[in-house]
């Protein structure tokens, strides 16, 4: 069974070639965690797929990501950051944005999710409007010079029911990974699994705590 949380989303529409969003690769290494294939590539021009982590209060995430968008175009694409306890996919905490085209007069709208990767299929985490407007909020999204873009801001430590363990604490070193591919109302559908393909999933090559960024007045 697949359980999905609808919520009212910052809504930006494309309408020059200047995004809205704009991932600052400055401090990738120091103050930030980042991802980005290839590598050398710039978030906001070239990456084919790309996450940025930030600690931007207490207990609160920023984080940003970028892929190319599907060819064919789809009706929704999602991008995703999964935090697991090794490199494989299996038993991770996921942070999943979907974007959507609503059409040519709406534009696209993002959503985001929390969901857990269970073996290698995905179910997406029940939270209800209170558990969501704790968890996540600050979300936009856009579709600009074929790159899906996405941000919000996160707990680290989630102040909110633990759902059985699906909902984790990322005060914590995890490999992380990153994801795209078409998506569905109320799941994502698999990802590239051609590791040739410039959307096959990335992931760090070491265990990373996002927490390990803050400075000294943010954690």
């Amino acid at each position: 069974m697949h359980l999905l949380f609808l919520t009212a989303a910052t809504l930006i529409v494309n309408i020059g070639k200047i995004g809205s969003i704009f991932i600052n690769g400055t401090g990738c290494g120091t103050t930030k965690m980042c991802l980005f294939r290839p590598r050398g590539c710039d978030p906001n021009l070239d990456c084919t797929i790309g996450v940025a982590l930030s600690i931007v209060g207490p207990n609160q995430m920023n984080v940003q990501m970028v892929a190319a968008t599907i060819v064919p175009p789809v009706q929704q694409q999602y991008i995703a950051i999964a935090f697991s306890h090794d490199k494989l996919m299996g038993n991770d905490s996921v942070s999943e944005c979907v974007i959507s085209n609503m059409g040519e007069f709406v534009g696209y709208e993002p959503e985001v999710y929390l969901s857990y990767n269970k073996g290698k299929s995905n179910d997406r985490v029940f939270l209800n409007d209170d558990e969501h407007a704790e968890m996540f909020t600050n979300l936009a999204g856009e579709v600009v010079d074929n790159r899906l873009v996405c941000e919000f801001t996160q707990q680290v430590m989630p102040q909110i029911d633990n759902k059985n363990g699906l909902v984790w604490n990322l005060n914590s070193p995890f490999y992380l990974m990153a994801a795209t591919g078409s998506a569905q109302p109320d799941e994502v559908n698999v990802h590239e699994l051609n590791r040739d393909s410039h959307s096959f999933p990335i992931t760090s090559t070491e265990t990373i705590n996002p927490k390990s960024f803050a400075n000294n007045n943010l954690n």
